[in-house]
């Protein structure tokens, strides 16, 4: 959906092929890379889209086998400091465990989310592990994404939101997508809530570019 050799695709399968870089830690500014076999700068990278949280050893098949969870940490590692380095737009940007987005635990978000003043409808634990509810009548489900400022579902009630908005600022993510779930009293609480693009949805695709191109 980007214009001819406007953007370039890096994958932990091919990155021994797509990217290159040459660090300078003193001036991170002043690094050299190759990414799509172009040289560019720091500088001139506009925007980048994480569409990942974390590597996995096995997409490393062109190492040794009892090399790749190695690598595979080293490189994970390399790129939550090489995406936090870079001075530009970022969809998600990355924390300290994960590459795109918070990295929390859903029960990490959700009390995240109550210290913000949204309200959290309550969820089942077993054994640590949030247990779906079972579907009722009297509940319904609303899901909301949130790309820039811009909420993708145009028929997403008010109250949803102002909540979605005022999480991304919370927690400074451009993009989040959320379930809110209401007993039909125009009250909303956060069911679930996910920092990683979805770019499976043709609607989030279309404002993930529309996003990325208000950054150039």
């Amino acid at each position: 959906m980007f214009p001819p050799e406007a953007a370039s695709l890096v994958t932990a399968s091919n990155i021994h092929a797509s990217f290159k870089i040459a660090v300078s830690v003193a001036n991170f500014e002043a690094s050299e890379l190759t990414i799509g076999g172009v040289r560019v700068s720091p500088a001139e990278i506009s925007g980048v889209i994480s569409t990942i949280a974390h590597f996995f050893p096995q997409e490393f098949y062109y190492i040794e086998p009892a090399d790749r969870e190695y690598v595979c940490a080293e490189v994970s590692a390399f790129f939550v400091y090489f995406l936090s380095e870079l001075r530009c737009k970022k969809l998600n940007p990355p924390s300290s465990r994960a590459l795109a987005g918070l990295g929390m635990h859903r029960m990490e978000s959700m009390k995240a989310a109550h210290r913000f003043g949204i309200p959290v409808w309550p969820a089942d634990l077993k054994n640590g592990v949030p247990v779906e509810p079972a579907a009722r009548e009297d509940v319904q489900s609303f899901r909301a994404t949130i790309v820039g400022n811009s909420i993708v579902e145009e028929d997403a009630p008010e109250r949803v939101r102002a909540y979605l908005q005022a999480l991304s600022r919370a927690f400074s993510m451009p993009y989040l997508c959320a379930d809110f779930v209401s007993r039909g009293d125009g009250e909303y609480f956060l069911g679930g809530l996910w920092s990683v693009p979805d770019i499976t949805i043709p609607a989030n695709r279309e404002a993930i570019v529309a996003f990325m191109k208000r950054a150039t």
